[in-house]
């Protein structure tokens, strides 16, 4: 029997939000009474009081102030450690991929471009793709700051994708046979593929 009784509840959903660094007092609040960061907070005890071993999170950090989003990052990290858990961190901001990611996957319009663990894709990007994202990262120390890869022209529409590589329309490096193939997997590692004519 996997029914739970009333007190049990209580008992699992104090012990869940007191994890994610909430007072149990706060179960007696309403939504609105809530900055964003204990709002996310609450998002985060609620998937865990499943006991899952696999979460998504899509964005999770992006409308919060650079503080929090620290704090939640941080927080997601423990919690990795102490449930053993696996998540999807889905995010357009690399730093924060970086400091909370095992293994990344670049994705342009809904493909995986390349894929590869956190330390080879940032010390040795193979994608044009990859390689412009990287470079919008701010780097802190002055001498190690390079110009951002200006991608050139719009970002194509979902509903009519271009044919070949569908990264060709903005891509530096186009080649004629990026307009009609699509680019073979380049495998670089055990680990680390990329899909790109340049490797081919």
């Amino acid at each position: 029997n996997t029914e739970l009784s009333k007190k049990e509840i209580e008992k699992v959903v104090e012990e869940k939000i007191e994890k994610v660094g909430l007072n149990k007092s706060c179960l007696d609040l309403y939504p609105h009474e809530f900055s964003g960061g204990q709002r996310q907070r609450i998002a985060i005890a609620r998937a865990l009081v499943l006991n899952p071993e696999f979460i998504i999170a899509d964005e999770p950090v992006s409308a919060l102030d650079v503080s929090i989003q620290a704090q939640i990052i941080n927080l997601l990290k423990e919690l990795k450690e102490d449930y053993n858990l696996t998540f999807l961190f889905i995010s357009h901001d690399m730093s924060v991929i970086k400091y909370i990611s095992d293994r990344i996957a670049i994705m342009y319009l809904g493909e995986i471009v390349e894929l590869g663990r956190t330390e080879e894709i940032f010390k040795d990007p193979k994608h044009p793709y990859t390689k412009a994202l990287l470079s919008s990262v701010p780097e802190l120390n002055p001498q190690n700051k390079k110009d951002p890869i200006k991608l050139q022209g719009e970002l194509p529409s979902p509903e009519d994708l271009p044919q070949g590589c569908k990264f060709h329309t903005r891509c530096p490096f186009v080649m004629e046979e990026c307009k009609t193939k699509t680019p073979p997997q380049k495998d670089f590692s055990d680990t680390h593929f990329c899909k790109c004519f340049l490797y081919k």
